[in-house]
């Protein structure tokens, strides 16, 4: 395929793209970008005819990205979310928002940040803060890759080129029905002989657990899965299932401590790490935030 003139790619026109390859279909990538199959299609070829290559397999029943598709769309998610970051920004300096905080956090501690953000925000009234929630793993590559400014992760990967600050006791236990103490640790093979109940899937405190129970040789019976840690708590509190929660939540949700079960396992015991690429670079505004969240760490724990 002959290349065309070398310029930028239009990003709707990589928005497309993506939408198409999600959907596994031109039709439908093209009623979610809300235009006409004919103009998706004379679209996705002009971007093809752009980087001379082909982008997408055209099968009977749909498409699939080329080697060179898959990547064009994975750096192509990048600009997008850049661009709605940008407009974000902007937008947000329109209404006097002067400061604006990129914080990727794991499901746990966006959970626990939600007084801290209440409070913190009052104190800083011109500041915006975009919260993203990962897998501890994906917050710190999110740093590193200049996506986010700071992070709350619960562990830090072996050799990650950041900076750290320890935050607050992050442990994991178990709710489940109301029991008499004394009560003997549970093993999470011992838990997941019962239903249980989680946070949707995709979640990344859930996706823990049932890495864990897949290395136990076990599959989780879900009764329910909800959308937030309260939710878990409420449910699990009730006796029709045991969930995972961080102690924190547990208590901020108003577990009883007859619900609550310590978790034996080695995994269980985590902390809330705060990280940077480099403290000493932040901004004034991302400096200000990470000085509230540095004092606001100890008091829970005090509080625990």
């Amino acid at each position: 395929m002959k290349a065309g003139p070398m310029g930028v790619a239009d990003l709707s026109d990589l928005a497309l793209l993506v939408e198409v390859i999600e959907a596994g279909s031109i039709t439908d990538g093209a009623q979610r970008c809300g235009i006409s199959l004919s103009a998706a299609s004379v679209r996705i070829t002009a971007l093809e005819r752009h980087y001379g290559l082909r982008l997408l397999d055209r099968r009977h029943r749909g498409v699939t990205p080329t080697p060179a598709g898959e990547a064009l769309a994975a750096r192509g998610l990048v600009l997008l979310d850049g661009a709605r970051e940008l407009e974000a920004g902007m937008a947000a300096r329109a209404r006097g928002l002067e400061n604006s905080v990129r914080l990727a956090t794991n499901s746990s501690a966006a959970d626990a940040l939600t007084e801290f953000l209440a409070a913190t925000l009052n104190r800083l009234p011109n500041t915006a803060v975009t919260l993203v929630e990962l897998s501890s793993e994906a917050a710190v590559a999110h740093v590193l890759d200049g996506l986010s400014d700071i992070a709350v992760v619960s562990s830090v990967p072996a050799g990650a080129a950041c900076q750290t600050r320890r935050l607050w006791d992050d442990d994991l236990v178990a709710v489940g029905p109301a029991s008499s103490p004394p009560r003997r640790p549970l093993r999470l093979a011992d838990l997941l002989r019962e239903p249980v109940v989680g946070l949707l899937r995709g979640s990344p405190l859930q996706d823990l657990v049932d890495r864990q129970a897949h290395a136990v040789g076990t599959e989780p019976a879900y009764r329910v899965r909800l959308p937030s840690l309260g939710a878990v708590c409420a449910v699990a509190c009730t006796g029709v299932g045991y969930a995972v929660v961080p102690r924190g939540a547990a208590r901020r949700h108003g577990v009883s401590p007859a619900s609550l079960y310590e978790l034996d396992e080695p995994w269980a015991p985590r902390h809330a790490v705060l990280v940077a690429a480099d403290f000493s670079t932040l901004t004034e505004g991302t400096a200000a935030f990470v000085h509230h969240l540095l004092e606001h760490g100890p008091a829970l724990d005090e509080e625990g």
